[in-house]
């Protein structure tokens, strides 16, 4: 029985290893895919916009073929894309935007406290974001 249990556990941390030695080669290898390479970008704007003339504008920019989203929040003034970064910069889709919208855009731009810290998107308060803190804590300790 207890050869089992630990047979059973050797394999699946045997598995978890693979898997992660894996995963480390596919993102620290040499070469750049020849597809897109999504990223997403917020850009920032003044909250008072026109409703009908963002719509327009966001319309217009999911017909291009390098925007895969665009999200609009109007109370706090700014837009989430994800965009093609080999096929266009975040500071260019900010300079347009602004000219179209004649507003001043400029993309946001992480403080290094808010890089170094987990995922900006998970509530502090979550499991999810304890846990990562955990781990983090942890592996910055080694």
């Amino acid at each position: 029985m207890i050869k089992k249990i630990i047979l059973t556990a050797g394999s699946i941390v045997l598995v978890l290893l693979v898997v992660l030695g894996v995963h480390i080669y596919q993102v620290t290898g040499k070469g750049m895919s020849d597809g897109p390479n999504w990223s997403m970008g917020k850009i920032e704007v003044s909250p008072d916009l026109d409703s009908t003339r963002v719509e327009a504008v966001q319309e217009e920019y999911l017909q291009r073929p390098y925007i895969r989203a665009f999200r609009i929040n109007r109370e706090q003034g700014h837009f989430i894309l994800l965009y093609d970064r080999k096929q266009v910069s975040g500071d260019e889709l900010a300079g347009e935007l602004g000219e179209k919208l004649q507003v001043s855009a400029s993309l946001y731009r992480p403080s290094a406290e808010e890089l170094a810290s987990s995922c900006p998107a998970i509530p502090k308060d979550s499991f999810t974001y304890q846990l990562g803190s955990l781990f983090q804590s942890i592996f910055t300790k080694l």
